[in-house]
């Protein structure tokens, strides 16, 4: 399951980076693409065990979320690293292979997820 943070949370998870990977899906609560999004993401979760954090920050509680990342629409989603360095930034709903390979990006225990053949 996905922990939801709000806006202070995120914005301390930013500054002070835990050693572990992240994966942060944006969401507002009268999205239907958002609820899709989460869905998805929450079966790549159930597919096998990552070395990364899941968490979710819905903007209508986090305007100073949105500013400080210039978001405009949702869903979107965003991986970190171990070191705290993004890695890769996905606006609007995409394929569960998307958010896939997003995971495998920053996950430190499966290999390189460029070896993979995804779907898009």
């Amino acid at each position: 399951m996905m922990q939801p943070l709000d806006e202070a949370a995120v914005l301390k998870r930013l500054q002070k980076p835990s050693p572990r990977a992240f994966f942060l899906l944006f969401y507002t609560s009268q999205c239907t693409q958002c609820k899709i999004a989460h869905t998805r993401v929450e079966r790549v979760m159930q597919k096998e065990t990552f070395e990364v954090d899941f968490f979710t920050c819905n903007l209508d509680d986090a305007p100073k979320v949105s500013e400080h990342f210039g978001i405009r629409s949702v869903p979107v989603c965003m991986t970190y690293n171990k070191k705290g360095e993004q890695q890769r930034v996905e606006y609007a709903l995409k394929s569960e292979a998307v958010y896939e390979s997003m995971v495998l990006g920053v996950n430190t225990q499966k290999g390189d997820p460029k070896s993979r053949l995804l779907g898009f």
